[in-house]
């Protein structure tokens, strides 16, 4: 798979803010993956350095930040219990940043039915209703369920739930597979244009 994620550590010896608009003293201007204004400027079509640009945004910026937080969370205690919700709802607002640079509408659910594993395929709507849409605007879940785990995706009395780690590793692949189809898809190199430079024009310098 050509844009593999890869959450190693990246040797980095700048120190800007550790996310958001630069202040204070401008420092050089290098591109920083979780500070928008200093991402490149996005190119008239799409072409394999932009999508690794867009592969370092969220393997960096977005689940590499996740993955640091999982790995402190198992080294601490051993496993992710007391740390779900944290976890759970930092998922979902990964899931709905990168599920909008490609896909319109159901986004989130078209996204999922598009570039995550199978098994989600049909609980797509109740992904975004359940989880994103309960964990986001309410912190907690009241029709649905999750692991401290890697519990594949199931119905579980009348509703569905999985595991943390599951769903992890799903958007990781997804996103994986969301990088491999933008170089070929027009639908949604469009798409992604449009909200690459919609979210790279609102950040301040």
């Amino acid at each position: 798979m050509k844009y593999k994620l890869d959450f190693s550590p990246k040797v980095d010896v700048s120190s800007p803010p550790v996310t958001g608009a630069i202040v204070g003293t401008q420092l050089p201007r290098v591109f920083v993956a979780w500070q928008p204004s200093t991402w490149p400027v996005a190119p008239t079509a799409v072409d394999e350095k932009f999508i690794y640009t867009l592969k370092h945004i969220c393997e960096e910026s977005i689940l590499g930040e996740i993955s640091n937080v999982i790995t402190d969370a198992q080294k601490s205690n051993g496993d992710l219990q007391h740390r779900g919700h944290v976890i759970a709802i930092s998922l979902m607002c990964a899931l709905d940043a990168i599920a909008s640079y490609g896909y319109r509408g159901h986004y989130v659910s078209d996204f999922i039915r598009a570039q995550f594993p199978s098994d989600y395929h049909p609980h797509a709507d109740q992904i975004y209703e359940l989880y994103r849409c309960s964990l986001v605007h309410s912190w907690n879940l009241f029709e649905a369920s999750i692991y401290p785990d890697k519990t594949k995706i199931k119905v579980e009395g009348g509703s569905i739930a999985f595991g943390l780690l599951d769903f992890f590793e799903a958007l990781v692949q997804g996103t994986e597979g969301f990088l491999e189809s933008l170089a070929n898809d027009s639908a949604l190199q469009r798409n992604t244009l449009e909200r690459y430079r919609e979210l790279r024009d609102t950040a301040k310098p």
